[in-house]
């Protein structure tokens, strides 16, 4: 059982030192023998495990190595208490229950030395020789005295085990707090796979269904008259099918609009699509129907074009360096996530083959026109395979082959 506070961890983990108990103790004597007032309850309880054994037709006892005794003096010595004499430590049992006594022991020396409060930032020792040190935030204290990080997946690290605490009123809690997101973000495996919970999260922005021919024609007609990306915003907020129907989700598709990160960016609306394989996030930024992709004298990514593609860049620094915070409310997505810039018209004059081919080859960004969204939702078999992961699979593929 997990607590948040210290001084209640040490209580608990008392009770098991203070010596037998009463029960232990009216056992003793009815078997004829005697315990010592030092005596903790774990070295009690094998002592009258053993003095039972036969009348419970318990097993045989367990012999250990020197090397096992050796790692008991070892622990005594280090939080100071003398080791009992080897011949007084009959069986493996006896020994397991002087090791317990002693790791409770450590563990209290360690609470109260370093006081760890949930929100501290800790700082311990890699897991592996060579790596850097690890960090995390403590969420909970469990009953052995091991300190759980925030994030779960097993983080965590021994108390006695713990280089540094970090307090939030310390000058670099902030940064090493964003260093133990980042581990934990980055400790997950399979981010991509939804668990029920997230799903259930994601289910208010879930389409439930293709785009439908009022959708279409509610597309059509806003791009006659749209001058803004405000004009697109407002249409693809009351028919988010249109977006859904550009990808494949066989196990879901959901579409936020304007979510906030962090105090700085808010991408026009961020898409995502699950498969077998897992889901998948695109970072969409809207641009005006009116705007242009190019420059007309020179065929050069246009200003707003330009600026389109630094904002999906921004956006992924953040996620980089807030991915776990990121996925708490848009599970599964990565500082990867392809991105999606809509703009423009499809005109003779406005041709950016080669630019988009690039930027979808060596950035992950797709570059598209309005008139390729209509394209994307009106075929019926195209809407169901999602035509913008069609194109990107073919991209990805001949990146492959070369």
């Amino acid at each position: 059982m997990a607590e948040s506070d210290w001084k209640r961890v040490v209580a608990q983990l008392r009770l098991g030192l203070d010596g037998p108990t009463s029960e232990q103790v009216s056992l003793a004597a009815c078997l004829g023998f005697s315990f010592v007032p030092e005596t903790s309850v774990h070295v009690a309880a094998a002592f009258l495990r053993l003095r039972s054994a036969a009348a419970l037709l318990l097993p045989g006892p367990r012999r250990f190595d020197d090397s096992a005794y050796e790692y008991l003096e070892r622990i005594c010595a280090e939080i100071g208490i003398p080791a009992p004499p080897r011949a007084d430590v009959p069986n493996r049992d006896v020994l397991d229950a002087w090791l317990a006594a002693a790791w409770a022991r450590r563990s209290i020396q360690h609470l109260e030395r370093l006081e760890p409060c949930v929100g501290d930032v800790v700082v311990a020792p890699p897991l592996r020789h060579g790596e850097e040190n690890r960090h995390g935030v403590i969420n909970s204290i469990r009953s052995d005295g091991r300190l759980n990080f925030v994030g779960g997946r097993n983080g965590g690290a021994r108390i006695h085990r713990v280089l540094r605490i970090v307090r939030p009123n310390e000058p670099d809690y902030d940064k090493l707090t964003l260093k133990a997101r980042e581990e934990v973000a980055q400790a997950n495996p399979f981010p991509e796979r939804l668990t029920r919970a997230q799903q259930a999260a994601l289910e208010p922005f879930k389409v439930k269904r293709r785009p439908s021919p009022a959708d279409r024609e509610a597309l059509r007609e806003a791009l006659d008259t749209a001058t803004s990306e405000r004009d697109m915003q407002v249409l693809l907020e009351r028919h988010p099918s249109l977006l859904a129907g550009t990808v494949k989700g066989n196990h879901g598709t959901w579409v936020r609009r304007q979510v906030r990160l962090g105090n700085s960016y808010v991408p026009d609306f961020l898409m995502a699509s699950e498969t077998s394989a897992g889901v998948s996030w695109h970072l969409v930024e809207l641009e005006s129907p009116t705007a242009r992709l190019t420059n007309a004298g020179n065929q050069r990514e246009s200003p707003t074009l330009r600026t389109a593609i630094n904002q999906i860049h921004d956006w992924r620094e953040w996620l980089t360096n807030n991915l776990l915070s990121a996925r708490t409310e848009l599970p599964g997505i990565t500082a990867q996530s392809r991105g999606l810039i809509i703009m423009g018209r499809e005109d003779p004059t406005d041709r950016a083959e080669g630019i988009r081919d690039r930027h979808s080859r060596e950035s992950r960004i797709e570059i598209r026109t309005y008139d390729w969204l209509l394209r994307a939702v009106e075929g019926e078999g195209i809407a169901l395979l999602g035509l913008l992961d069609l194109e990107t699979d073919e991209l990805d593929l001949d990146a492959w082959s070369d």
